[in-house]
């Protein structure tokens, strides 16, 4: 794509104010006039007052020193830019693919301003102020660009010339706004919110929004950002705009039709292979080839259903040596990686693989990237043998890509697995700041400085990897990516919620970022399913009765993901493991992935509408429902496709623990010299060697940086390497035993009355330590804590249970309460999954969700094809189809099929076959076949299942109403009510 920027065309376009009874429709149009870079050639500097040319594919006009340009890309899209009258943009964009197109639009005049009009958008320019107003092609406002519209600033980053800008916008009262990727929030609905719009482990970023109201913003910048609604209105503030204020307003009658002007944009998504929207089982790490066989072998053996296996870090070497992410296998724990690819390839199982933007300094790949300077110089934070490569130049990943393909894919790996493309530089990339800093600290790329180029990292190295596959390969790629940015679902990578911790909290968090993602048109997201930390929340990881209760919840959300996959460290967690562990949670477990399988013919014809029709798998309610105002809200619960609503289970119901220990409060602490609390030391390093800082804290309950460290002790030059130690007394308020503990991540030790009594001094995620001890009301007991940080997450809290609180835990049983409550949104009718109940749209349904099932309901109308419980997605290819049909309005799904595995479809080989339901006459058409590919089943039996009360099988198989062997002819079937 090339940058039509905002300076006036200095040879060929004339500056004149817009004549006041000028017809616009006679206004002959100017050309573009772009320069090699895309860019509209700089001309005189502006003038004050309001003056405007039409242009080619839009107009231009200045006011108060601003340069504004408004150009078409489609009848529904326009790019609008704002600047001094210069840009300072070098390269062209990165994201956006697309070019302004041959829009017929027409300029009217009224009293107070200019409209520039297509056949679906309406845009008012307000001569007083510049702001624009959007409408649709009837007037229905869109939104407007609020009286101060944007603010552009001049300034020098790093030696180049760039703006610092805002752009505001004056929302409606009723107005929902949803999108900006996956930001560690549980609420949907980003209204009356902030955001810091950085990159992180924890942070999938994407600069695009989408309004209830449909229409949607996408932001062409790539700096650090934030977005705030407040009473002001929302903003959108840039630290680095080197065209100034650049956004792309794209119009819609729906908010499908806002991601597919996203797309049109910035690029299709390519269809994933079919086994991608099967099983995924990843772990950190299977040590061994050996081991890696063996975990295959064993879900084959158990009749697990799995797709993917994936082998994560350090296959090539160690973690501290100069081979990381080299491209390269070690020869004694990974010996003849063709010939284990082969292995898994003969279960029918595909192989995944880590790899990373830093690449270990003994490696070949690292030589070549350096011959070329295409290395950053800071050290990568793990290995401290290896530096982030130059993803910004062509060069860089054109070298990337050949590595990858000569120690990878030519060793039989079929998928890549690339991790920490925030990019991750040093150990606190969960830490926004942090991160921010480290990113910077890089340097200066190939395209210029990283406070211009922070956030795309991700979308350029997985375009090397993709392009680079594209054009030696036909087999679809797939790409997991721990970052994304906006045009990412072209180059096939999906995105993943990053090192996330086990909890009910988290496990929110993924529904509402989810959607949040997938909303702003990148169709493909996942997270690990359980959490990848565990122990910091559940000590005894698999152990645990509540873990596993967790683990079968977040499973069943799994299910519903886009991709579907396990993954994180601490535990054991491969499923069948839980077969004699935890019949009851195995039980689950199977019957969740069970029902995955059943449904792939209709996940497979989503993801085939995702490539052609620009649609979206995974949506938030509101995508299908946006004038039912109590979807706004909800923030738990989602479509999967137009057929299913989905409403995980995220609250524990029937394994649940005792609430933690309290904190102990200041009036039971007491310093040595009497004041209220403990007197603290901290300490440079984990030795206590060299004291740093005092401080007197009322209660030890710290998640840093945060007060007591909002702000560091002199000479303490971090937060990555600390230590500290309180001391003073207890004093006990009542007679009786006491718990008396510490939770904390990383290493801990607790002396009472002089005495050891709590030892937790290594390495690791936040765990609780407890003691019992006997006092009496009034006991003063001396209390040493000592703690020492080292891993990112920073937290310790001096907790207890007091005999009163002890005798309550005996006495109080949690109730329990396994009742989901379920808003159905109205304008249609709603069935239950499991039982076919029918219920009306628009009120809150009530079921009990013991721990198989999950709230399912299936909208009137639908068509849900369903096939047989498989081991692999492809395993039958023939089977016989299930095909549910929910009555009570019209309906039709399409069926689709292909090879599964290469670009064959792009040439028109796939096959299509399309369903519809009339309600009225009780009649499904099937429509005779559309297309062809080689190995194409010629017939398929379709059992037509026309559900009723009582009639659904659930998973299981329903009980036909009639039974069609369909040869690829037409037929029309009449169902029986």
């Amino acid at each position: 794509m090339k940058r039509p920027d905002t300076a006036l065309l200095a040879a060929c376009l004339a500056l004149a104010a817009w004549p006041a009874t000028a017809a616009a429709a006679t206004t002959p149009p100017f050309p573009s006039g772009l320069d090699s870079h895309g860019h509209l050639a700089s001309a005189a500097p502006p003038r004050e007052g309001f003056s405007l040319v039409r242009l080619e594919h839009g107009v231009q006009f200045r006011l108060g020193g601003v340069t504004k340009n408004v150009i078409f890309y489609a009848p529904d899209t326009v790019r609008v830019t704002a600047n001094l009258g210069t840009s300072y943009w070098t390269s062209p964009s990165l994201v956006v693919v697309d070019r302004p197109g041959p829009v017929d639009f027409t300029l009217e005049e009224t009293a107070d301003s200019l409209v520039i009009a297509s056949e679906r958008l309406r845009i008012a320019i307000d001569r007083s102020s510049g702001a624009l107003a959007f409408s649709d092609g009837a007037g229905r406002l869109y939104t407007r660009e609020a009286s101060q519209p944007q603010m552009v600033r001049k300034v020098e980053i790093a030696g180049s010339p760039s703006y610092e800008v805002e752009n505001r916008l004056a929302l409606q009262a009723d107005e929902a706004i949803f999108g900006f990727g996956y930001t560690d929030s549980d609420k949907v609905n980003r209204r009356h919110g902030e955001l810091q719009l950085v990159q992180t482990n924890l942070g999938i970023i994407i600069p695009v929004m989408v309004s209830s109201r449909r229409y949607g913003i996408l932001w062409d910048t790539y700096s650090k950002m934030r977005f705030r609604d407040g009473p002001q209105g929302a903003s959108l503030w840039a630290e680095s705009a080197p065209g100034g204020v650049d956004y792309y307003f794209m119009g819609g009658t729906s908010m499908d039709g806002v991601v597919g002007a996203y797309r049109r944009l910035t690029g299709a998504a390519p269809m994933y292979p079919k086994q991608a929207f099967g099983l995924f089982m990843s772990k950190e790490r299977y040590p061994t080839r050996q081991r890696l066989l063996e975990v295959a072998e064993t879900f084959r053996r158990e009749r697990f259903p799995l797709d993917y296996i994936v082998q994560d870090w350090q296959y090539w070497g160690g973690d501290k040596d100069g081979t990381w992410s080299g491209m390269i296998w070690d020869p004694v724990r990974f010996p003849d990686p063709r010939g284990m690819a082969d292995q898994l390839h003969a279960m029918h199982l595909k192989l995944m693989v880590s790899i990373w933007p830093s690449v270990g300094n003994d490696t070949a790949l690292a030589r070549e990237l350096d011959r070329h300077g295409l290395r950053f110089a800071p050290l990568h934070w793990i290995s401290q043998k290896a530096r982030i490569y130059d993803a910004y130049s062509p060069k860089g990943r054109q070298i990337y890509f050949k590595h990858v393909k000569s120690g990878l894919f030519d060793n039989g790996v079929d998928a890549l697995w690339m991790d920490g493309t925030e990019v991750e530089v040093g150990s606190a990339a969960w830490d926004m700041a942090k991160n921010e800093a480290d990113i910077k600290g890089l340097g200066r790329n190939a395209l210029g400085d990283f406070t211009r180029y922070l956030n795309p990292y991700s979308l350029l190295t997985t375009q090397g990897t993709y392009e680079g596959r594209r054009a030696t390969s036909d087999r679809r790629v797939f790409t997991l990516t721990r970052s994304a940015w906006a045009g990412a679902q072209r180059t096939a990578a999906a995105s993943w919620s990053g090192d996330i911790f086990a909890s009910w909290e988290t496990l929110r968090k993924q529904v509402s970022g989810g959607v949040n993602v997938t909303i702003t048109g990148n169709p493909y997201w996942t997270q690990d399913i359980g959490g990848f930390f565990v122990r910091r929340d559940f000590p005894a990881g698999e152990q645990s009765p509540a873990y596993r209760e967790l683990f079968a919840r977040w499973f069943q959300y799994g299910a519903f993901n886009p991709i579907m996959r396990v993954h994180g460290t601490d535990i054991e967690r491969e499923p069948y493991l839980f077969k004699t562990l935890d019949p009851e949670v195995y039980r689950s477990l199977l019957d969740t992935v069970h029902l995955r399988y059943r449904l792939l013919p209709y996940i497979y014809g989503l993801g085939a509408r995702v490539t052609s029709e620009h649609d979206t798998m995974m949506r938030a309610l509101p995508m299908d429902f946006p004038d039912d105002v109590a979807t706004h809200a909800i923030d738990d619960a989602f479509m999967f496709g137009r057929a299913l609503l989905v409403h995980p289970v995220t609250r524990p119901m029937l394994r649940i623990e005792p609430p933690p220990p309290a904190t102990i409060p200041a009036d039971s602490l007491r310093t040595p010299d009497g004041r209220s609390g403990l007197a603290g030391q901290y300490f440079a390093g984990r030795d206590f060697a060299t004291p740093r800082g005092k401080v007197v804290d009322r209660t030890i309950d710290h998640a840093w940086p945060a007060p007591p460290l909002a702000t560091l002790p002199a000479g303490l030059a971090s937060l990555d390497d600390f230590s500290a130690r309180w001391k003073g007394f207890l004093v006990a308020p009542e007679d009786g035993e006491y718990e008396i503990g510490v939770e904390g991540d990383d290493g801990y030790r607790l002396y009472l009355d002089g005495k050891r009594v709590i030892e937790s001094w290594a390495n690791g995620g936040k765990r609780l330590g407890t003691t019992r001890m006997t006092l009496r009301r009034g006991q003063r007991v001396p209390v040493t804590l000592e703690y020492y940080q080292a891993t990112a997450e920073r937290s310790l809290r001096l907790a207890w249970r007091t005999p009163a609180a002890l005798r309550a835990l005996s006495t109080d049983k949690p109730a329990r309460d396994t009742t989901m409550r379920t808003y159905l949104p109205r304008g249609t009718a709603w069935y239950d999954f499991w039982t076919g109940e029918r219920h009306d749209g628009g009120q809150v349904v009530a079921r009990d969700t013991p721990l198989a099932i999950v709230p399912l309901y299936v909208r009137a109308g639908s068509i849900l094809p369903m096939g047989p419980v498989m081991q692999y997605a492809t395993e039958r290819p023939d089977a016989p189809l299930e095909i549910r049909i929910y009555p009570g309005a019209d309906g039709s799904f399409t069926l689709y099929d292909d090879d599964n595995e290469t670009y064959a479809y792009e040439r028109g080989e796939s096959s299509r076959i399309r369903l519809d339901w009339n309600d009225r006459e009780g009649v499904l058409s099937i429509g005779a076949r559309e297309g062809s590919y080689p190995g194409m089943a010629m017939e398929r039996q379709f059992n037509l299942v026309l559900v009723q009360p009582g009639s659904t099988g659930g998973i299981g198989n329903a009980a036909t109403t009639q039974a069609v062997r369909y040869d690829g002819k037409a037929v029309k079937v009449t169902l029986e009510r």
